[in-house]
């Protein structure tokens, strides 16, 4: 089959187009930069993946790249955490959304797997994410505007379009050349500091290698209309702590700063970049999230796509090495994995 990946040089985008190009699939990446080609996706062992050159806001670059597709992944967004960029988020990935899954339901393709994200659904008074929960209003520019790109999905299965969403939870694992993503920060930063900031809470950490098996799965299988929760392997910070413990045979003592510090601090910064806007990840929302997460069901993933999620100490040694192949971390920070 051959199948349009958007985003294919980021880091969820370059793991799809291995697993996709490992599978069999001839794949087509849709860029604005294809330099990254060579940054991101061959040191992944993929070689020479056909590409076009556009933008997924530009309707009539997408409608070239997807001439003679069968299917699409839309893996493409538009990250904006400086709020000078907001308005870019919020316009960029709703237009991306509907020219390439609109184009996609209009030419027919079979399947149209979009990329969501599992905050879309986070609701902290919830026991569970899964497939019925209800999309939130979040207060971020970026997952607000993740949301409304949720929205056109959702329209166009409701028209009868085989659209499948996916929504990973914070997705870590080996970078792509030099990319890492933005979850694998947390475990960076601990390895870095040598202990565990957060105390309460939790994270659902998915391997970038099992969510690229999910939308290789789904091309395959053809489900039609879906949605999958791919939350991951649901870790208190405490676990976290404990696993990188048991990978790299240091220390991670936890601190012991309530959740409710973490957010009172988040909404102080918020405040601050009303006036001094810069990018930054820490607010009162991401540390909502980060201390009030709950589990996700992700069982229809196994049962219907046959995807198992591999054990979390893999992961974690696997992308603590890989942090310091690419010169992010060095040896003394991963312990006995750097004899290995």
């Amino acid at each position: 089959m051959r199948v349009l990946v958007t985003g294919g040089t980021g880091f969820v985008g370059a793991h799809t187009t291995k697993a996709l190009v490992d599978a069999g699939h001839d794949v087509v990446l849709l860029v604005r930069n294809p330099a990254r080609i060579d940054e991101n996706v061959k040191p992944l062992g993929v070689d020479a993946p056909e590409f076009a050159v556009g933008d997924m806001t530009d309707r009539d670059s997408v409608a070239r790249a997807m001439d003679g597709c069968n299917a699409v992944v839309h893996a493409a967004a538009v990250i904006a955490l400086d709020r000078k960029r907001a308005a870019d988020a919020l316009t960029g990935n709703p237009q991306g959304a509907e020219n390439v899954l609109g184009l996609a339901a209009e030419r027919g393709l079979d399947p149209i797997v979009h990329v969501s994200s599992v905050s879309a659904l986070f609701d902290s008074d919830a026991p569970v994410i899964d497939r019925d929960s209800a999309l939130v209003q979040p207060k971020g520019a970026y997952a607000r505007s993740k949301v409304e790109s949720d929205l056109v999905a959702r329209r166009l299965q409701r028209e009868g379009a085989p659209v499948v969403i996916t929504y990973p939870g914070g997705v870590i694992g080996p970078p792509a050349g030099a990319l890492t993503g933005e979850s694998n920060l947390s475990i960076e930063l601990t390895a870095k500091s040598g202990v565990m900031v957060l105390n309460d809470g939790a994270i659902s950490a998915i391997d970038v290698r099992d969510l690229a098996a999910v939308h290789a799965a789904c091309i395959d299988r053809a489900p039609g209309a879906q949605l999958y929760v791919c939350g991951g392997q649901y870790l208190t910070w405490r676990r976290m702590a404990e696993l990188m413990e048991e990978v790299t045979g240091r220390r991670f003592p936890v601190l012991p700063v309530p959740g409710v510090a973490w957010r009172s601090i988040g909404r102080a910064l918020d405040l601050v970049t009303n006036v001094v806007s810069f990018e930054t990840s820490f607010s009162e929302e991401s540390m909502s999230l980060a201390t009030r997460w709950v589990p996700t069901d992700d069982s229809p993933v196994a049962d219907e796509l046959g995807v198992h999620w591999r054990d979390a100490a893999e992961t974690i040694a696997d992308t603590l090495r890989g942090l310091c192949e690419i010169g992010t971390l060095r040896a003394k920070h991963i312990g006995r994995l750097a004899a290995g």
